[in-house]
């Protein structure tokens, strides 16, 4: 099990404070449980939901990825000589799982097609990559956690770019949690200690970034891995939290629902959203050893923004 270190950011920005939506989208069904079996986990941290709904599962401590149907029916596991950490699946069905030094690329049968990889800090090299996501063009991106940066590759693992230093700066990262590819091609990075999630271009370049540390709405107790809808919603597991939240594209404060517990729609770890074509969304609840399924999002409650703000406080006009 990897550590887990402490730090804070302070983001100086003023937000008007409204009582959070704690109700979120309806509960379906879950899956999981304890264990080595089929259908089990041990420490699983991240997942992967295709359009279809197929939903795979990296097993960390059971060294192998699952792969399970929109409805929970186990389908298929590949096992790993290594932890499996992150999973992805590219826009040509081939499946890429980062653990242990290296990222390892699989068909859609679970054939060993490469992988590339070694421990250390140079290009192509990694100090544990956490999580992987692939975008549509096919590039590969990895969170190496303990180098505190993203790498970038083609398809086939060539080595295109790297960027981030250790640091609660634009652009560094105190242990990057987890990676996401946008659909619009930016980069989502989930980074763990300084609370906040950072947005890149494809190269590398800082666009923004939200968050800090705490318990209320839009603040976290350590962020991980996010999806994106069709809606531009970002889905995003607060583990130390116990919950999920929901902002707009530009980080505005949506929504949130879950608590501390093991019943449906209570959460103990959320390590990781993903969600189907339909706007479906699957949660990977860590420690309660479950994958837990909810309704699309319907229209959620508006964020508030600095405008919200002005309109709301502006002086009645005199009457005349």
């Amino acid at each position: 099990m990897r550590p887990r270190s402490t730090g804070v950011i302070l983001v100086a920005l003023c937000v008007l404070a409204l009582p959070a939506r704690a109700d979120g989208p309806a509960f379906l069904l879950q899956w999981g449980g304890m264990g080595s079996g089929p259908g089990q986990f041990l420490l699983s941290h991240h997942l992967t939901v295709t359009a279809l709904g197929d939903v795979y599962v990296a097993d960390l401590n059971n060294h192998r990825v699952q792969r399970f149907n929109s409805t929970g029916t186990f389908l298929s596991q590949w096992g790993l000589p290594t932890e499996a950490s992150g999973v992805a699946v590219g826009p040509d069905g081939t499946v890429y799982v980062s653990g242990g030094d290296r990222v390892w690329h699989l068909s859609a049968a679970g054939e060993l097609l490469g992988a590339w990889g070694s421990t250390g800090s140079g290009d192509g090299q990694f100090q544990w990559p956490l999580d992987v996501t692939v975008d549509a063009a096919g590039f590969v991106y990895v969170a190496d956690w303990g180098n505190h940066r993203i790498q970038k590759f083609t398809a086939r693992g060539d080595f295109v770019t790297a960027w981030g230093t250790e640091g609660s700066g634009d652009g560094q990262f105190e242990l990057p949690a987890a990676v996401q590819a946008e659909p619009g091609g930016t980069i989502l990075v989930a980074d763990e200690n300084t609370y906040r999630m950072q947005r890149f271009d494809a190269d590398g370049t800082f666009l923004f970034a939200w968050g800090t540390n705490g318990t209320g709405p839009g603040e976290w107790g350590g962020p991980e891995k996010p999806c994106v809808q069709r809606n531009g919603f970002v889905v995003v597991p607060d583990p130390g939290n116990h919950r999920i939240q929901v902002y707009k594209a530009d980080g505005t404060f949506v929504l949130q629902w879950g608590s501390f517990g093991s019943g449906p729609g209570e959460f103990h770890f959320p390590t990781a959203v993903g969600a189907d074509d339909e706007g479906n969304l699957y949660v990977l609840d860590k420690d309660n050893y479950r994958v837990q399924k909810f309704a699309a999002l319907t229209t959620p409650v508006q964020g508030v923004s600095w405008g919200d703000v002005k309109r709301r406080f502006r002086p009645a006009p005199r009457a005349r």
